[in-house]
């Protein structure tokens, strides 16, 4: 079972630890795999944790967590922070969206299981062990290295009104043009994400994407940044001029993702041609790109048609695409 080192929530300061994953391998039979952890706290108040590198592909957040953690200081703030920047370590030493140990995605593994492999023993460590501790949580993510993002916050929809008005506040406050509304029961495999362990243990979160195409954006990260200092003012770990500093919020439109068509998959092997961009307004009937037969060459390309008219959320970023993959996901405006 996962064990926490170098950290007691009652202490004020900020401190470094980790969870220590138990991992017997030909090369370390009694082995461990270690997760980092800082704790800053100053006094009484709300208390937040905070993930990035749940796929280890995705660089916006790990940066931006380890800026966060390294200049913030304790007296900034009211309450406790847990800043995870690397969640699935193994994933973020291969820089691969899957732990090479077991070859299993975090975000599609909770509950978990302490005597599971190691991807699962870390999903139950921080449902069980940390997710409890919390009030709030805020988990970052990008498209990794086969999808590019728009910039786009993230919540879901429970069905419980007190608890859903209190994520898309959260959802509002980080100041992203872009938000897309997710159901406890819908697609994506929810609940065994990190946001399905959220709402299991009753902690009001959310997500973001932040850019992908396995780079680093420094728009992106800047982005992100913003909307760390705008969460932990809602929240009220900071105070308002923290936010204040980094420019005004922006307007959130609200994008559901719920129906026939908004995940847009190619029906044939090759390679893609894209016709549009993120954040471009389709009708139904756009063209969104072309597939280029890979052995043929006098073959004409394959159209990819938009099924759904709402606005480009993601796009897949490697040219190479077989039968099955992402080519799209279009979301329809909808009412917060």
């Amino acid at each position: 079972m996962a064990t926490l080192h170098g950290i007691d929530f009652s202490r004020d300061g900020k401190h470094a630890g980790h969870l220590a994953i138990p991992h017997s391998a030909h090369r370390s039979a009694y082995g461990q795999i270690v997760v980092p952890l800082v704790w800053i706290r100053n006094g009484p108040g709300p208390v937040a944790l905070l993930t990035a590198g749940v796929h280890g592909d995705e660089f916006e957040g790990q940066i931006a967590l380890r800026n966060l953690a390294r200049t913030l200081a304790p007296e900034e703030i009211r309450g406790g922070l847990l800043i995870l920047p690397m969640a699935n370590a193994p994933a973020v030493a291969g820089s691969s969206r899957l732990s090479p140990i077991d070859d299993l995605n975090l975000n599609r593994v909770f509950p978990g299981d302490h005597l599971g492999t190691p991807t699962q023993a870390i999903a139950a460590a921080i449902e069980e062990l940390l997710l409890p501790i919390f009030d709030y949580a805020y988990d970052i993510h990008s498209g990794g290295s086969s999808l590019l993002y728009d910039t786009l916050a993230v919540t879901t929809a429970s069905g419980e009104a007190e608890a859903d008005a209190q994520r898309m506040a959260l959802l509002k406050a980080l100041g992203l043009d872009a938000g897309m509304l997710l159901t406890a029961d819908g697609a994506m495999g929810l609940s065994a994400s990190l946001d399905g362990a959220m709402l299991r243990q009753g902690v009001v979160g959310v997500s973001a994407e932040f850019g992908g195409a396995g780079g680093l954006s420094s728009h992106a990260l800047r982005e992100c940044e913003w909307s760390l200092r705008r969460f932990l003012t809602h929240i009220g770990i900071l105070p308002p001029e923290a936010s204040e500093q980094k420019g005004p919020a922006q307007p959130l439109r609200l994008y559901s993702v719920a129906a026939r068509g908004a995940y847009v998959y190619a029906e044939h092997s090759g390679l893609l041609e894209l016709a549009v961009t993120i954040g471009t307004q389709v009708a139904v009937g756009d063209l969104l790109g072309r597939i280029h037969h890979l052995h043929d060459p006098l073959r004409a390309p394959v159209p990819v048609l938009a099924e759904l008219a709402g606005r480009i959320l993601s796009l897949r970023a490697l040219p190479r695409i077989e039968i099955g993959d992402c080519v799209a996901q279009i979301g329809q405006e909808q009412r917060p």
